[in-house]
């Protein structure tokens, strides 16, 4: 028997769709009016925010309205299935080739760019769907992924900014016992020339870092989690829908975040908007794994297990969010410093060693992303009864993972922070000499 949304929940779809749809045709005529208007040297960066807001408002708002008047009218709705994995990851090579090229040649980019730019985005997130879809058995109809993936577009990423925005104040309360590190921090210069150097060459570039890494993936994995309950225990029947749908919604939320480095790296050129395409591509799994393992722990929660399945689930992933933001974060100040930093910074202090170390942990650290994914995925379809309320306590437990799988993240730890530690410390040009015998 198919499952279908409350009609409390449909309504609430419909009348968001609507704004979004207004809202989407609004962004249309600015984007439009932006280089008529108002125009600019380099509004490229501008009129890309223009365009992930298009997005939301004319695909994501009438796909609402759409399976939110199926819902009420008790119209069925069909499998949800789509192409084979492979068939995303050539789009997105020849979207990489062809959008490269449009940036470097300037052929008509404000024309042609913004139609490669949503593709690069999306590509390697449905690519994802494609792969765990179709090993779980299509589990899903076109309404139920198409309202977890608005979701995730809409309702998280509005949650996760107002949790982003608040979250610094209470850490702020909770770290103030350590003013004592104020004065080291303004022993730096904030803001004076060389104050990026500075910091990378004192210990509280450690500090920073934390901070860094661990302020986005607590309210983030939160947010994207709201439209679970959603759906109701009622409506995800096994755990093969409570994964896909958890795994719609993180792409939702990985689609928008992708415009957001995507678009600043293509209107500012620090690194290629390329080259940080497809490490992101690479990487796209963290978002969808991270929302399906909360709504494996949900699930299990509601089925019996209690409440401490569903705080495992959300520590696990908050600590492989916290993994990937640890390396890619850093990256992204240090390909930026050229742009943002002035004549007071150079790169040339860092050479392009660290940023070779840190794309290196990110793909490692992608590649065992998947690997845990595919673990995920064949348990749960391996499963002659996949709603019991034992399923899946492997994935969620830790003293079940392998020490193989053990052994795999140590290497990824070892292998950035030991290089990187080299790198920033003064013995990396006695290394370096006897590396190169110079």
């Amino acid at each position: 028997m198919e499952s279908k949304p409350s009609k409390f929940w449909a309504y609430i779809a419909v009348i968001a769709g609507g704004f979004l749809t207004l809202a989407g045709f609004s962004a249309l005529v600015g984007y439009l009016g932006v280089p008529i208007f108002f125009p600019l040297e380099d509004s490229l960066g501008a009129e890309l925010g223009q365009i992930a807001a298009v997005y939301l408002g004319l695909l994501c708002g009438p796909l609402a309205i759409y399976h939110g008047l199926g819902s009420i009218m008790g119209n069925s709705s069909h499998p949800f299935k789509l192409p084979s994995f492979y068939i995303f990851w050539i789009i997105l090579a020849l979207v990489l080739g062809i959008g490269s090229l449009i940036l470097q040649l300037e052929i008509a980019v404000k024309l042609f760019f913004p139609f490669f730019f949503v593709l690069g985005a999306a590509l390697s997130a449905f690519a994802v769907l494609a792969w765990v879809y179709r090993k779980l058995g299509w589990p899903l109809t076109w309404r139920q992924t198409t309202l977890a993936f608005i979701c995730g577009s809409t309702l998280a990423v509005l949650a996760a900014i107002v949790l982003e925005t608040s979250l610094p104040y209470v850490a702020y309360l909770l770290l103030e016992p350590f003013r004592y590190l104020a004065g080291g921090i303004a022993d730096l210069g904030w803001g004076a020339p060389g104050f990026i150097e500075r910091l990378f060459e004192s210990p509280l570039i450690l500090v920073f870092l934390a901070i860094t890494a661990v302020e986005a993936p607590i309210p983030e994995e939160f947010a994207k989690a709201l439209g679970i309950p959603m759906f109701g225990r009622a409506r995800i029947q096994n755990e093969r829908q409570a994964f896909a749908i958890g795994l719609a919604s993180g792409a939702g939320f990985a689609i928008l975040e992708n415009m957001l480095y995507e678009g600043l790296y293509a209107s500012h050129n620090g690194w290629g908007w390329g080259g940080i395409t497809l490490l992101r591509a690479i990487g796209s799994v963290l978002h969808p794994i991270g929302t399906g393992i909360i709504a494996l722990g949900w699930f299990r929660m509601k089925s019996g297990g209690g409440v401490g399945k569903l705080f495992k689930a959300y520590l696990l992933s908050v600590g492989l969010h916290t993994l990937w933001n640890g390396g890619f974060e850093p990256l992204v100040y240090l390909t930026g410093l050229d742009y943002f930093a002035g004549e007071g910074v150079s790169i040339s202090f860092y050479g392009e060693t660290l940023n070779i170390l840190l794309v290196g942990y990110l793909i490692l650290l992608s590649a065992g992303l998947w690997w845990l994914l595919q673990r995920i995925t064949n348990q749960i379809s391996e499963r002659a009864t996949p709603d019991t309320s034992t399923a899946l306590s492997t994935s969620l437990e830790p003293d079940s993972v392998s020490r193989r799988g053990i052994a795999v993240w140590a290497v990824a730890c070892a292998l950035v922070i030991i290089p990187i530690g080299a790198t920033l410390s003064p013995a990396w040009d006695s290394i370096k000499k006897l590396i190169t015998g110079n």
